[in-house]
């Protein structure tokens, strides 16, 4: 049975999935939890059937780097999720990032990016131009400067759902309809936002891109990422991607998988624990600001409210008054919350952007970009609210 699009999100994450294909499954009994297929190739018994799995008239599978059950299984989650008619899934979100670009662009081809993307987006889309493929970089915030880029003949405009680090909230129906104008694809990185609360495809996303990663793994124990849209953008990402391999594994496929059947509860906590601590936050003498869009004062505020449903998102980011001294300080006074160059798993972490996602580039940009060096990005876990805000308590009254 496959998933039906009118359950709601929490009931998706958990049964996205189904219960498989005739090609993954024995009759008449079928496993309540997916095994691990932990091989990279399939036998057949003859000529006939191999024919019939590689034409398409027989489901079946035959090599890892073309698609193993438990590929297939996170991709029906992811889509299901999305709302999407199909997903790919691969080793990371770069890998899936990377797919849907080379699905979308050719040489001399042109892409509109919002300047403030994450950093190893922004560091490939640098490198595709030794390849002739060329990087408009836009304000995502301002719509006369996109539709300015869309007019210089750009095929896909990419944008963040919410933005890396500084929280930004797209306003994606715009963008579509601007992308769309111009005969461009909206791709979407929904890494933060994630299907709880937010669906860009609703919003007229033509596709979305994840790192798993982060919250749809969501325990720290896996790389993987996942593109999900129409079914020839997919389609044609998939073959892209079966020649440069990208290829995710069984376990961590699996282990993707099983994160997924708790993301609702985790990103409801993890948007509760968030606005704790920005409203913590932003009381404190030490603190210099707070990007997070569920505080009245963040300028996305009211979009937010528009685009978002159920929460503002597990990622804030704050700047502290004395710089990269007093980041570095407050980094070894905290006892609970650890410094960790990633995000979205149930522990509370830290990161400082200007060391790690923005690393590669160079002061003036990350000043432009607004990533001083007391910029720390704070991704909220699921532990009690008062531990997290006591730990910073203590933490900033260190001298």
């Amino acid at each position: 049975m496959g998933a039906d699009p009118g359950w709601g999100r929490s009931t998706l994450s958990v049964h996205g999935a189904g219960r498989g294909t005739e090609a993954e499954r024995p009759a008449p009994s079928i496993p309540t939890v997916q095994p691990i297929y932990q091989t990279s190739v399939f036998t057949f018994p003859d000529l006939a059937s191999l024919d019939a799995v590689q034409d398409g008239t027989h489901p079946g599978y035959m090599y890892g780097r073309y698609g193993l059950p438990n590929h297939a299984a996170l991709e029906r989650a992811v889509a299901a999720l999305e709302g999407g008619e199909a997903a790919l899934a691969c080793a990371s979100g770069m890998g899936a990032t990377a797919a849907a670009l080379l699905a979308a662009l050719s040489g001399g081809g042109k892409v509109a990016a919002a300047r403030d993307v994450y950093g190893g987006t922004y560091g490939l889309l640098e490198e595709l131009g030794r390849f002739g493929v060329g990087t408009r970089w836009v304000d995502a915030g301002n719509l006369a400067e996109v539709e300015a880029a869309l007019r210089e003949g750009c095929r896909l405009l990419l944008v963040e759902t919410l933005s890396n680090p500084l929280v930004k909230v797209a306003d994606l129906p715009a963008l579509a309809a601007a992308a769309h104008r111009a005969g461009a694809l909206l791709l979407v990185d929904n890494t933060f936002a994630t299907p709880c609360l937010c669906r860009p495809l609703r919003h007229g996303a033509d596709a979305v891109v994840h790192s798993v990663t982060k919250f749809l793994g969501g325990h720290s124990d896996l790389t993987a990422g996942v593109l999900a849209g129409t079914a020839p953008f997919v389609g044609e990402a998939r073959r892209v991607a079966m020649r440069f391999g990208p290829t995710l594994g069984p376990h961590d496929a699996w282990l993707a998988l099983r994160g997924m059947k708790t993301l609702s509860l985790r990103m409801m906590r993890a948007c509760e624990n968030a606005m704790a601590l920005a409203t913590f936050l932003a009381g404190h003498p030490k603190v210099a600001a707070v990007h997070y869009p569920g505080l009245a004062s963040h300028p996305d505020h009211v979009l937010a409210r528009r685009v978002l449903t159920g929460g503002f998102g597990g990622v804030l980011a704050f700047e502290l008054k004395g710089g990269l001294q007093a980041a570095d300080a407050l980094v070894k006074s905290l006892r609970l919350i650890t410094l960790v160059p990633s995000l979205g798993g149930v522990a509370t972490t830290l990161s400082h952007p200007a060391k790690t996602s923005h690393r590669g580039l160079s002061a003036a940009e990350r000043e432009r970009l607004g990533v001083r060096d007391g910029l720390l990005r704070l991704s909220v876990g699921i532990e009690d609210a008062p531990d997290l805000t006591a730990d910073f308590a203590q933490a900033l009254a260190h001298p």
